[in-house]
């Protein structure tokens, strides 16, 4: 039977149809929205929690000049940028890296306000925890040495225009800022940065191995041939006496500590693809004394195909390829100085657990997305074999306990 109350108000219900079918087509806009944001864009298939970059760019992007982007960091206003490829070699590997220059410094993640950023592709880190482990491992020397700094960095899942590129480090630059320099003057006594960025083993001085970072161009200042052919000449041309003169010697150019924690730190983490390059030398205003800081981790700890032996003793290489290191290595007092050290830092800082904590921290981080990531940018050493990602990572946790103890019976033997 018909119930004519049905019937009644009938253009009513109609406009209430219609109002209920606008409010069934906004929910379904905002559920979409919120599943894109959510799901496609902060993370295709993954539930990781790390923070997301989407850059919007229209043009191609090369490594010779920068292109306009818009720079979004989720939860953050979009800002205008420019971007480019970051590197030399690593601009022919699958996945890219890039530096990014903001139109206007920013605070990201915690880290400093800046206008100047990079993005790792860690394409050749081969469990993606190599680059920032071995970042932040040379940072935990400064409460004892304050020449021990390198960029702050945070893991980010990065977009290209919505697409998902995969795990990326965004990091801060070596610069004037880090470092916290003086302003430049048009003299040798001025605060650098200069770059070893090709092959040199300080036996001469070589300028195009060199890169003059600071003062940068925009000072119109060029010191770099004055100070490194004066500092190479002297490592090369002076007796042992005068070598290691406390009043005038090798210890009045450099920080000792420096020169010290460097080479623990290198031949700890086999920083191979290194001694000849890949590090800043770096100055405030003399009389400062210069210090050396490590860079470009892709064959640290391991190579293009595998981990580098755990009993790896790779002095004689580094006394080969760094005639600084070569005199430095071969006197008694300064090996004597690297065992303290090593044992004070093993007994305070460096222990098993300090160096496990500190990489099982980073794996936490990313374990959520490691398998897609490792999927998406396969690296070489995984390209040969079906590989267990559980028995790949534990191998890179095996590998520190057994490199702490080769290391504890190296600088014992001093």
């Amino acid at each position: 039977m018909l119930r004519p109350e049905l019937f009644k108000d009938k253009k009513q219900r109609g406009r209430k149809k219609k109002e209920f079918w606008i409010l069934i087509l906004c929910g379904s806009f905002i559920l979409s929205t919120i599943f894109y944001f959510s799901y496609i864009y902060a993370s295709p298939i993954i539930t990781s929690k790390l923070p997301s970059i989407n850059i919007i760019c229209n043009e191609e992007i090369n490594g010779d000049d920068y292109v306009e982007c818009i720079f979004e960091l989720e939860n953050n206003e979009p800002v205008k940028a420019k971007i480019k490829l970051r590197g030399t070699t690593v601009t022919k590997y699958p996945k890219k890296g890039y530096r990014i220059a903001l139109s206007n410094q920013k605070s990201m993640l915690g880290m400093r306000k800046d206008d100047d950023w990079l993005l790792f592709a860690l394409y050749r880190d081969h469990r993606r925890m190599k680059v920032k482990f071995s970042m932040d491992l040379w940072g935990t020397l400064d409460d004892t040495n304050p020449t021990c700094i390198l960029p702050e960095s945070r893991y980010v899942k990065l977009f290209l225009n919505s697409e998902f590129q995969g795990l990326y480090l965004l990091s801060e630059k070596i610069d004037r800022k880090l470092f916290g320099l003086d302003d430049a003057q048009n003299n040798i006594d001025s605060s650098l940065i200069f770059q070893v960025k090709y092959w040199t083993t300080l036996n001469e001085y070589e300028e195009i191995a060199w890169e003059q970072d600071w003062p940068n161009e925009d000072n119109g200042i060029f010191i770099m041939d004055e100070i490194l052919t004066e500092l190479i000449v002297f490592i090369n041309n002076t007796s042992d006496e005068v070598f290691f003169d406390p009043s005038n010697g090798i210890y009045t150019i450099f920080d000792k500590l420096n020169l010290i924690d460097f080479y623990i730190y290198n031949f700890f983490l086999i920083h191979k693809d290194f001694w000849s390059k890949n590090y800043y030398l770096v100055r405030n205003t003399n009389p400062s004394k210069f210090f050396l800081i490590p860079w470009d981790f892709d064959n640290i700890i391991e190579g293009r195909w595998s981990l580098h032996g755990v009993n790896d003793n790779h002095e004689s290489k580094i006394r080969d390829l760094n005639e600084l290191y070569n005199r430095l290595i071969g006197n008694e007092e300064f090996m004597r100085d690297c065992k303290e050290r090593w044992l004070y830092l093993r007994n305070e800082l460096w222990t098993d657990d300090f160096i496990l904590d500190l990489l099982y921290d980073l794996y936490e981080e990313i374990e959520d997305i490691l398998g897609i990531e490792l999927e998406m940018w396969t690296p070489p050493v995984l390209e040969r074999e079906p590989y267990n990602l559980d028995a790949h990572v534990n191998e890179l946790f095996q590998w520190f306990p057994e490199r702490l103890a080769f290391c504890d019976s190296y600088f014992d033997q001093y």
